[in-house]
């Protein structure tokens, strides 16, 4: 069941003043920031070194899905990659050798444990190695053993709903200091409705951010991120449980509306405005019995 939040006023959809290719520069993740990375995607483990938790634009990591961790494997494309764990949490480019996460993993006696995640791959960008801080960490990609005959649940709940990104924010703005008065009710309603959701049983929320196809590509990206984990850290301070919510961003990646070039600025970005939204994917399981 999809509902769609329709924006109250149409402007573009822009990213932060500054570039995320300026900000690779900063950061030195452009390409590389292990040495001797091998055009076949070999590396000593004596040369690998993993990015400061600091540098992370996803601050805190995230909690992944491990049967999608258990998937990955040498020879796996980066778009199968971002379809299984999303873009790296750091300013890592399309063309690096390297992309680093931060994972998160709940422990049995409650704590969470977080591990650093990097991926090394070849001059032709698939996955060659794969490399984990604390190493011990590699045990939460293994696959799990499913009980024999178990038919998981159907779940309770499985639904996604589209924010305006127009009506969210002010033009060219991703601060919570910038979502608009229509916006913040649209907020507060939905943290509501996440609210009761996690009162039916096990919540999971992913909140997606997306651009339309105008200005540059790396810009895009990163409002659409910048966004999405604006709309968390809003619903979490109104209630909603910070472990269940998790954020990314796909910029211009996945467009609803694919309109003509022929068009003027104006009808173009008019035309375009359902491309630019926020996408909140809710799945409810049952509580164990």
């Amino acid at each position: 069941m999809i509902k769609t939040i329709k924006a109250t006023s149409v402007v573009k959809s822009l990213a932060l003043s500054i570039s995320l290719v300026a900000t690779l520069g900063m950061t030195g993740c452009a390409s590389s920031i292990s040495s001797g990375i091998s055009k076949e995607g070999q590396v000593m483990p004596s040369n690998v070194v993993f990015p400061e938790l600091n540098k992370a634009w996803q601050k805190g990591g995230v909690f992944p899905n491990s049967e999608n961790l258990s998937k990955i494997r040498p020879g796996i494309s980066k778009d199968s990659l971002y379809q299984l764990i999303s873009y790296p949490h750091f300013n890592e480019s399309q063309h690096a050798q390297e992309w680093d996460y931060i994972f998160k993993f709940y422990q049995d006696d409650g704590s969470v444990e977080v591990c650093q995640y990097k991926i090394i791959f070849d001059s032709d960008f698939i996955a060659r190695q794969f490399y984990w801080q604390p190493s011990d960490c590699a045990k939460y990609a293994q696959p799990e053993q499913a009980p024999v005959a178990l038919v998981a649940p159907a779940p309770i709940v499985n639904e996604q709903i589209n924010l305006a990104a127009d009506a969210l924010f002010e033009f060219d703005q991703w601060r919570a200091s910038d979502i608009k008065m229509a916006g913040r009710q649209s907020l507060d309603e939905l943290a509501t409705v996440l609210r009761r959701y996690q009162g039916q049983g096990q919540s999971r929320v992913l909140i997606t951010g997306h651009t339309d196809r105008l200005g540059d590509d790396a810009y895009n990206l990163t409002l659409s991120q910048q966004r999405a984990q604006t709309v968390r850290q809003y619903l979490i301070s109104h209630g909603v449980d910070a472990n269940t919510i998790s954020a990314t961003g796909e910029g211009e990646a996945r467009p609803i509306n694919d309109c003509a070039g022929s068009m003027s600025r104006e009808e173009l970005i008019e035309c375009l405005q359902p491309n630019r939204r926020v996408e909140v994917n809710v799945t409810v399981m049952a509580p164990h019995m």
